[in-house]
């Protein structure tokens, strides 16, 4: 059976965030655009990070913001001077939604979800001229058309403008399942390799640690690779994670060690001289929890890391 094709201005292949986006600059310029999207709606990433607070962007200097990308940030200079976390707020704002920033700098929805943003950003997108096309699954190319499984049939669909924001491997439930690896690496596009971003870290705990599975961890600095973190973590019982360890995918899935500071905001000769008064006949313990201000879940972790512990600082 003979399948029409359809010639279209504009198409973007991908309905999360960044797909869009490049819909709603393409429709900004009087170009009608259709956005063409596998699940049966958009964004569903999007709302799963709204369920821990939609954290957007950074409030901190640009420079500061740009080194976070390691060994990318020369490339990314460009993209990220245009759009940076001054215009990540204002975009926010400018669809009615309130901001404020954490203790870490971090830039949240005071209604600390993502669902009220995308409701305003899709209503501006369909008055845009945006047309969402759901449960549209890409397979690839033939001759010029894009062929599209649709609940009424393949459609295939020829652009003179095409835009692939087709996610990656993270979250086959939202959408992230890599499908389009096997159709582009078919038409001869060079693929780099997946590699794990905003990943946990994973760590072999001693029966010590289970009471503190699921404690979050709060007002600590990490490092890793010489990329600084100020963020809060949550124990598990593979590990680490939360946005202070994902902000160090990078250095630690090359293997650079975790550093962490438990009491980042105390200079460290005050610190020092805390630990070394005279603890009398209170226990070791009983001592860092008195002197350093460590409880809970931090105590747990530097005897989990650090014993023997010395007597006096080191």
């Amino acid at each position: 059976m003979t399948v029409a094709e359809r010639e279209l201005p504009a198409l973007v292949i991908g309905g999360g965030p960044a797909g869009l986006a490049a819909a709603e600059v393409l429709a900004g310029a009087g170009v009608p655009v259709l956005v063409a999207e596998a699940k049966p709606s958009v964004a569903r990433k999007f709302l799963m990070a709204g369920k821990s607070g939609l954290n957007l962007t950074k409030d901190e200097p640009f420079e500061t913001f740009l080194a976070a990308y390691g060994a990318s940030a020369g490339r990314l200079r460009p993209m990220l001077s245009a759009f940076g976390p001054e215009e990540a707020r204002r975009w926010a704002e400018d669809l009615g939604e309130a901001l404020f920033t954490g203790s870490t700098g971090r830039v949240f929805p005071r209604a600390m979800k993502a669902s009220p943003l995308l409701r305003r950003w899709l209503g501006r997108l369909e008055a845009g001229g945006v047309t969402l096309a759901t449960r549209w699954r890409c397979m690839g190319r033939a001759g010029q058309a894009w062929r599209f499984a649709t609940p009424q049939g393949e459609q295939r669909l020829a652009a003179r403008v095409t835009v692939l924001a087709l996610g990656g491997a993270s979250w086959p439930r939202l959408g992230s399942d890599a499908a389009w690896t096997e159709w582009l690496g078919e038409a001869g596009v060079p693929l780099a390799p997946f590699e794990p971003s905003n990943a946990a870290l994973r760590v072999g705990w001693s029966t010590h640690m289970a009471r503190h599975f699921g404690a979050p961890v709060k007002g600590v600095a990490l490092q890793a690779g010489g990329q600084p973190s100020r963020g809060e973590f949550v124990i598990s019982a593979q590990g680490l994670e939360g946005g202070g360890i994902y902000a160090l995918s990078a250095a630690l899935r090359e293997g650079a060690p975790l550093v962490l500071d438990l009491a980042p905001d105390v200079p460290l000769d005050r610190l020092a001289g805390r630990l070394a008064a005279p603890r009398g006949k209170r226990s070791r313990a009983t001592h860092l929890r008195k002197t350093a201000r460590l409880e809970g879940a931090k105590l747990a972790l530097l005897n989990e890391f650090a014993r023997p512990l010395p007597e006096a600082p080191e």
